[in-house]
């Protein structure tokens, strides 16, 4: 039996050349038709695998959409703990500005009984109304104020920051620790803050007969000049 095939085996810019079926002479077409099948076959995968996607890129774009997943979440995690860091400190300027005032409001008050009454009424009317005699007992005058004011060592002072909204201004009064022991009914314990505090009220009596005593001095000595002739 004798073949005969042209020239389509031969290869053509390193590919196969279409296939052609061969002229056959003789017996035995089934082997070759055989052939043939195989070869049409190879040309369609080699067609389909040319046209298929790059099994390359489509892990390149999987990777790079999760790389994009990932980054969207990560900043809006950043964004939350942003987010809840400035939340919190706002809470706790709140609590310190709410602290200060409080001490403020404290600092006012007349004294560890009558305090939560003044913080109530929070006017010169309601000290006022707390000066009646009918809210008070066993009244007697002062003797010698003097002598308890020179014991009271003035001072001048700023607040600390948690303390007062302003710690920049300057104070005058005493410390509470200090002026307890000169004057202990007008010193009282906040236990709502856990501080001494100073009822100042108390302050302006002493004061005012520290002065009615010095100007009893100063009446008698400008008397006894008189009678000695002296100016």
């Amino acid at each position: 039996m004798a073949r005969s095939y042209g020239s389509e085996f031969r290869a053509k810019n390193g590919s196969p050349a279409p296939f052609d079926m061969p002229t056959i002479t003789g017996g035995a077409q089934s082997d070759l038709g055989a052939a043939a099948g195989t070869v049409s076959m190879g040309n369609a995968y080699g067609s389909l695998r040319g046209s298929a996607v790059d099994f390359a890129d489509i892990s390149a774009t999987a990777i790079n959409a999760r790389a994009a997943d990932r980054a969207v979440a990560f900043g809006l995690e950043a964004q939350t703990d942003a987010q809840r860091i400035a939340s919190d400190a706002q809470v706790k300027a709140a609590k310190i500005q709410a602290k200060a005032a409080k001490d403020a409001a404290s600092a006012q008050a007349s004294g560890s009984k009558t305090g939560s009454i003044f913080s109530a009424i929070g006017s010169i009317g309601g000290a006022l109304l707390m000066s009646d005699s009918t809210t008070k007992d066993k009244i007697k005058p002062i003797e010698d104020a003097l002598v308890t004011l020179r014991q009271l060592r003035p001072v001048t002072f700023h607040y600390k920051e948690e303390w007062n909204s302003n710690p920049e201004r300057m104070h005058h009064g005493f410390i509470a620790q200090e002026y307890k022991e000169v004057v202990p009914d007008a010193t009282y314990y906040d236990s709502d803050i856990g501080k001494y505090c100073i009822d100042t009220g108390d302050l302006i009596g002493l004061l005012v007969r520290a002065v009615q005593q010095l100007e009893t001095k100063v009446t008698r000595l400008e008397a006894a000049n008189a009678l000695v002739g002296v100016k």
